[in-house]
């Protein structure tokens, strides 16, 4: 009977680990907007993209803008259950005739407010915490960017883990969510960089240009503000556990786990219909 109870409770432990799970498949789209032209984009995704969406079955977790005034691109989160159900989502949404006659309404002397978008699919890490899509308020966004070193992703990922985690929780930095880009994406390392990098600074030494899945690292966290963001992370690189962690890693990894450069950090800032704030 006791054997019993203890094989029940554990799997009933396993039962709720992998409920809690987040087996989404998350797009970071990113638009590049017209010169000047960031205000429309943005009016387009919310007064008419927001309800399109919602219509089609795509679910919006969060829309920013860079906190360089001069970046005029738009960041948008969606989910979905699986990358086939998003891009057949995505299909008729491309294909609804009102959303395409609100596309046509947005073009100033004959161009549209967005010139591209690149998108990024990601699946969530094992050691992420739960994306929770709450309006915080009174915080910014720190996109950032990790390029590992040849071989070296599933180290770094160990020591964020492990230490990192815990050491940014330490130093007043929240933990959103930490990413891999989905297995068998074509998307390159150079393309990830160039999507989700502040601009004009998407560059890295890469042996080659390998894809961005099994190479690389996204992950969002927050902050008071950017100042703030800087004094946390000088205490971060300061601390004795963190420079202990990084030498031991590095000492077995052979060298640094990320690429020369191959390290991004984005501020952004959440737009006032962003879900997640």
């Amino acid at each position: 009977m006791v054997r019993f109870f203890l094989s029940l409770v554990f799997f009933m432990a396993i039962g709720s680990h992998l409920m809690s799970q987040d087996n989404k498949v998350y797009e970071l789209r990113t638009y590049t907007s017209e010169p000047g032209r960031q205000a429309d984009t943005l009016k387009l995704i919310s007064s008419e993209g927001v309800p399109f969406m919602k219509k089609h079955k795509i679910d919006l977790v969060g829309v920013w803008t860079p906190v360089d005034a001069a970046d005029e691109r738009v960041f948008m989160l969606v989910s979905h259950a699986d990358k086939s159900s998003g891009a057949a989502n995505w299909t008729a949404f491309q294909g609804d005739e009102s959303w395409k006659a609100a596309v046509k309404k947005s073009e100033v002397d004959g161009k549209k407010p967005v010139r591209g978008i690149e998108q990024i699919f990601l699946t969530v890490n094992d050691y992420s915490p739960k994306l929770e899509i709450k309006d915080v308020g009174n915080r910014i966004f720190e996109l950032r960017t990790y390029i590992a070193s040849p071989k070296n992703l599933a180290a770094l990922n160990n020591r964020f883990r492990n230490h990192t985690l815990n050491l940014f929780t330490k130093h007043g930095m929240t933990n959103i969510v930490y990413w891999s880009v989905r297995d068998g994406e074509a998307t390159t390392c150079s393309q990830l960089l160039q999507a989700l990098s502040p601009a004009g600074n998407a560059t890295a030494k890469l042996d080659g240009d390998p894809t961005a899945a099994g190479n690389a690292l996204v992950y969002f966290i927050t902050h008071a503000s950017p100042e703030a963001a800087k004094a946390s992370f000088g205490k971060f690189r300061d601390d004795a556990d963190w420079q202990k962690a990084l030498k031991e890693s590095e000492a077995n990894a052979g060298g640094p786990l990320t690429a020369q450069g191959g390290v991004k950090s984005l501020y952004l800032k959440p737009v006032a219909f962003s879900p997640l704030k």
